[in-house]
């Protein structure tokens, strides 16, 4: 059995006392009051080292991978800390076989830190900050690193924000959005693009997560994955990577890319970083039409043929080029269901690859919608926005801080409460907020300009007109 201990909440001398681990930035303005904080924080002076653990974690793994842990220090001899440890513990049983277990970690996807690991144990921290706040933290954030591209997708969903002309994040720019992040509260940390292997700084980008508060994972085109850059990127600690692929025909993938060869290099560079150590995954997506010509289906077993290690199918969702297309394309609740129940059949005794399907995981059977409640997407150009898929922008980071911005969207009428389901394939939010946003752009459209549309409408405008037009009920 293989026993780790996690410092989770401690205190240091100081007036105010100063608190440092995972559950600091949630625990400790609450901490400083009281009774027990005042009187650990006089006897934290009077220790050697001026530090003093108040509440940690000791996990252990056994070679069957069964998760047990255990509370410590004096908050942990808590009554409300040990049903909260002993949540964690059944958090982590239920989720049964992890897909893969590496000596003494459980990895049940890639889109989270394994267990136990520092990284973690801040998810702990935004678990919190829903029971406290009413809202967690960002433990994803989605970084658009360049907009471009060798490819010229027909349904590409970043197309819409690549501007002639204006200058991406600078590496200094993106080296402090990481950190500020991290800092937030993020556990996973994705770079995507266009294609993020044709920023020159891509590899010390991922070097800089820091790897005791997240890992590293990135979506790419698969054009660029030689032998040279699979161990760049290995070097760098990238913990994962999603190829996208959007047919199991070679010769249609070829087509839909407009890049001759795009398949025969994507499958090929997915091989290379399986065998470099890290977790390989294929990215596709999931129409009406796809479902029903088991194209689907064949989409997992190709995966399963080339050894990738988790499988994820998107929803189609019309962003990007397909913003203001004709919504018939959009997959129905019947066809959800059928998404689910494959993904189902397939995970059955936990075989490779492990499929993740957006209709159960955004769905209503799942955690629900991420955007804007516990993750955030960012443009090349410092835009923040509640997913890559919402062209809704509520601050830039080269204007401020990656929190300020996150609170913002938190506290917006859009993002405030949690919905079982993706909003932007919700027809209502899609009248509220996207379908108002000009066919011109741009793209990300800024909240706060429907804002200021709003109140020039109200002020212009008849109330029965208002009411035709989404505003007014």
């Amino acid at each position: 059995m293989s026993e780790k201990h996690f410092r989770l909440l401690t205190i240091a001398p100081g007036n105010p006392p100063h608190f440092s681990g995972p559950l600091a930035r949630t625990l400790g303005p609450r901490m400083k009051d009281h009774a027990i904080i005042k009187a650990l924080g006089s006897f934290s002076r009077l220790a050697r080292g001026g530090e003093m653990e108040l509440l940690g974690m000791t996990t252990n793994v056994a070679p069957d991978g069964t998760f047990s842990c255990s509370a410590t220090g004096p908050l942990g001899k808590l009554p409300d800390t040990k049903k909260a440890v002993e949540g964690v513990q059944n958090a982590v049983r239920g989720r049964g076989k992890p897909i893969i277990q590496r000596d003494d970690l459980l990895i049940y996807t890639s889109y989270q830190p394994p267990i136990p690991t520092k990284a973690s144990m801040k998810l702990l921290g935004s678990r919190l900050a829903l029971e406290l706040e009413g809202h967690p933290q960002p433990t994803v954030c989605t970084l658009q690193v360049t907009t471009r591209c060798q490819a010229n997708c027909v349904h590409c969903s970043a197309a819409r924000h690549k501007r002639t002309g204006e200058p991406e994040l600078t590496t200094d720019d993106w080296k402090r959005v990481i950190r500020q992040s991290e800092q937030l509260g993020s556990v996973t940390i994705i770079f995507t693009g266009g294609e993020p292997l044709l920023r020159p700084d891509i590899f010390e980008l991922i070097e800089w997560v820091d790897k005791d508060e997240a890992v590293a994972l990135m979506f790419c085109n698969g054009l660029l994955l030689n032998e040279e850059n699979v161990r760049k990127l290995a070097d760098a600690g990238l913990w994962a990577i999603h190829i996208s692929i959007d047919s199991p025909d070679a010769a249609a993938h070829d087509e839909m890319r407009r890049v001759p060869g795009c398949y025969e290099k994507a499958i090929d560079g997915l091989k290379r970083c399986k065998d470099a150590g890290m977790l390989a995954g294929i990215s596709t997506y999931a129409t009406p039409e796809r479902l029903r010509n088991g194209q689907v289906v064949e989409m997992i077993e190709l995966a399963k043929s080339v050894g990738a290690d988790e499988i994820t199918i998107f929803d189609v969702v019309p962003t990007g080029r397909l913003l203001h297309e004709d919504r018939k394309h959009l997959l129905t609740d019947e066809d959800k269901e059928e998404l689910c129940r494959i993904e189902a059949r397939y995970n059955e005794g936990h075989p490779l690859p492990s499929v993740i399907t957006q209709a159960h995981v955004n769905g209503p059977t799942g955690n629900g919608c991420y955007a804007g409640w516990c993750q955030f997407y960012m443009t090349a150009y410092g835009e923040m926005t509640p997913c890559d898929f919402t062209p809704l922008a509520f601050g830039n980071a080269r204007e401020e801080s990656v929190e300020t911005i996150w609170r913002r969207m938190a506290c917006h009428e859009g993002y405030c409460a949690h919905k079982s389901s993706c909003r932007m394939q919700d027809q209502h939010f899609r009248a509220q907020w996207v379908d108002r946003i000009p066919s011109a752009g741009p793209f990300p459209y800024p909240i706060d300009r429907l804002a200021r549309a709003d109140d020039e409408i109200e002020e212009s405008e008849p109330a029965e007109h208002r009411s035709s037009i989404g505003i007014n009920g």
